[in-house]
């Protein structure tokens, strides 16, 4: 499983199984936010098996339900007070990591970050986000 961080307190990856659990476990992650509606694909583990596992490691999953290409405002509500209230660091995970580094990223805007940094650091992690400038512009304090 690929995990990468966007900054000091956030990584993104794939949909994580339940023995992905061990390496975020490894990276003292305390929290997973799961950005995925339940059964989106027949191969994704169940939010509650997730959940059950994790909480064997101490680690406090969430789910946002977030359609692929419609992230709403309620959305990124959503996880910024997940991530402003959770233990850190946080990993975000969707199919791709794409819907999980959209969210850190329109959250980043909301509190004042800079769109073009937002920008620069989500290509560091391999994701382009260009087509969200626009939003990210919108949505910066």
């Amino acid at each position: 499983m690929q995990i990468t961080q966007l900054d000091a307190q956030t990584y993104v990856g794939p949909q994580i199984s339940i023995a992905n659990l061990n390496d975020l476990k490894r990276l003292n992650v305390k929290t997973v936010v799961v950005a995925r509606p339940e059964g989106e694909t027949a191969d994704q583990t169940a939010i509650s098996e997730v959940r059950d596992a994790a909480d064997a490691l101490g680690i406090t999953v969430h789910q946002i339900p977030v359609v692929p290409g419609n992230i709403a405002d309620a959305d990124v509500r959503a996880f910024r007070a997940i991530a402003s209230e959770a233990t850190h660091p946080v990993f975000a995970c969707c199919r791709s990591g794409m819907r999980a580094t959209s969210l850190w990223a329109l959250s980043a805007a909301e509190q004042g970050q800079s769109p073009d940094e937002i920008l620069r650091m989500a290509k560091a992690a391999g994701f382009d986000l260009t087509p969200l400038l626009a939003r990210l512009s919108v949505n910066a304090a």
